[in-house]
């Protein structure tokens, strides 16, 4: 199975809804949702186990800020103590330190999907693209987000509040394999889709974390 499976099903949305994904957040809106017939194809072709995703065309070694990756990261150096954790993790890397061994990002598992896309959305305003412009930016393979959008920036924009319960540092030695990279214009699709795999905690627990996080932040 192919590791682009996002790329029929963002063929199957424009095809069978005559809708562009131009943002995650509309794939929830309007009485028929796309969004639920992309899971639905998703089940049907076992596509949603993270190892076959990882199997397929795309890997790199090559990992870089601004960019979306998926990785394989079954032993986090506090497993032990850690109250649950991602096997595997879909992380805007925000953050990338080779030289102290580790990079820093979000992870868009850690809250419910309407959630994910109220901070995507923001984050698709900073993106760049050179020889690109407006909506067509965030479309092509290129594209990346802005090197001014880190902790600090993100923090201080109320806009951005959800990012914070995403906010996750791995070790790169941690990492098993490769990197699986994913293109812009993918991301609505791959950071929707329910490919977490979280041990410790049920995944709800753990949503409920988040959004108590997420209030924190915006009050």
């Amino acid at each position: 199975m192919p590791a682009y499976f996002f790329q029929r099903a963002i063929s199957m949305a424009q095809q069978d809804f005559e809708q562009e994904l131009k943002s995650m957040r509309a794939l929830y809106e309007g009485d028929i949702k796309p969004v639920d017939r992309i899971r639905e194809i998703a089940q049907e072709e076992d596509s949603l186990n993270p190892n076959q995703l990882l199997q397929g065309t795309g890997k790199t070694k090559r990992l870089l800020s601004g960019r979306l990756y998926m990785f394989n990261y079954r032993n986090p150096i506090a497993k032990n103590t850690l109250p649950y954790y991602d096997m595997f993790p879909v992380v805007l890397v925000i953050n990338h330190r080779p030289s102290k061994n580790y990079f820093q990002g979000l992870n868009f598992h850690y809250l419910p999907p309407k959630y994910r896309a109220e901070i995507l959305d923001e984050l698709y305003r900073y993106m760049i693209n050179e020889g690109a412009e407006g909506d067509s930016i965030s479309r092509t393979i290129r594209a990346r987000l802005s090197p001014r959008v880190d902790y600090e920036f993100m923090k201080k924009r109320r806009s951005m509040m959800s990012f914070k319960p995403l906010w996750r540092r791995y070790n790169l030695d941690r990492v098993i394999g490769q990197y699986l990279y994913v293109p812009p214009k993918a991301w609505d699709v791959i950071t929707m889709m329910p490919l977490a795999r979280f041990r410790k905690r049920g995944i709800n627990s753990i949503y409920m974390d988040s959004l108590t996080e997420r209030r924190e932040r915006r009050q």
